[in-house]
């Protein structure tokens, strides 16, 4: 079952959603935890017929709290897994809004990916690094604690489709894209 769903694709299907239906979300700028609740929504809407659960603040490995190494307690912002169990841990989700840009908070959720993607007990097959704002949309992804990948998208003002940048066009670049290039 894990192997037959491309999370990839479900999650930028997941972003195209989101966008669509809950621009005013992002445009007004409101909490990222509404934001991160509808992405976790349709993510799982699009999950719903491979048997993951998607959870937003998840904060359990079996009963007990979900630790990293040196990290007493850690909620990702969405995951996509099977409860109860590390056996099928698919995707690890950390969402960055305009309203957050500190370069700390950036470096917190990147160790966490590293770590979720790489350490015991978790390893998640993927995990991905998302900055949601009303003009563009960056996704970084991490495998084995190592960033394995770049997409920009453009917002289009008045559809709110998300258009393909190339992620070498260094113009218009936000606090996210500038915290990883200088890392």
């Amino acid at each position: 079952m894990p192997d037959q769903v491309d999370i990839k694709v479900k999650i930028e299907e997941a972003l195209k959603k989101l966008y669509q239906n809950d621009y005013s979300l992002i445009k007004r700028k409101c909490s990222e935890r509404s934001i991160v609740f509808r992405l976790g929504l349709y993510l799982a809407n699009s999950l719903a017929d491979y048997g993951f659960d998607v959870d937003c603040e998840y904060n359990k490995n079996g009963n007990r709290p979900k630790t990293l190494w040196g990290r007493r307690f850690n909620y990702p912002d969405i995951i996509v897994h099977k409860r109860e169990s590390n056996e099928n841990n698919l995707l690890i989700v950390e969402v960055k809004t305009p309203n957050d840009t500190q370069s700390v908070h950036f470096q917190n959720d990147a160790d966490k990916l590293i770590a979720f993607t790489r350490e015991d007990p978790y390893l998640y097959r993927l995990g991905v690094h998302v900055y949601i704002s009303a003009i563009s949309c960056c996704l970084v992804w991490y495998m084995e604690g190592e960033v394995n990948g770049y997409l920009k998208y453009q917002v289009d003002r008045n559809t709110h489709a998300l258009l393909p940048v190339d992620p070498n066009n260094l113009q218009n670049q936000t606090a996210f894209e500038q915290w990883y290039i200088n890392r």
